[in-house]
């Protein structure tokens, strides 16, 4: 059986509001948003609630970019 997308989702939220956060806010006024290393693109959308801010990049473009990416680094969900 595939991973559930809306599960993960849900369970982040779910996740950030036991936390005391309120993901829906406007991600500037926690300081900023989520963006794209690479593209320098802000992520919208789901992401959002999902990503804390700060810079993100894929595997692949860190890859293209000649680095490598830490042993024990964690991913992060990104709904396309």
């Amino acid at each position: 059986m595939g991973v559930n997308v809306y599960e993960m989702v849900t369970d982040k939220i779910i996740e950030k509001l036991e936390q005391g956060v309120v993901p829906w806010r406007k991600p500037w006024v926690n300081g900023g948003a989520a963006v794209n290393w690479k593209t320098e693109t802000a992520y919208r959308g789901i992401n959002t609630m999902l990503l804390e801010p700060g810079e993100y990049a894929t595997f692949k473009q860190i890859k293209e970019a000649g680095g490598k990416v830490k042993k024990g680094e964690q991913s992060h969900l990104v709904v396309f």
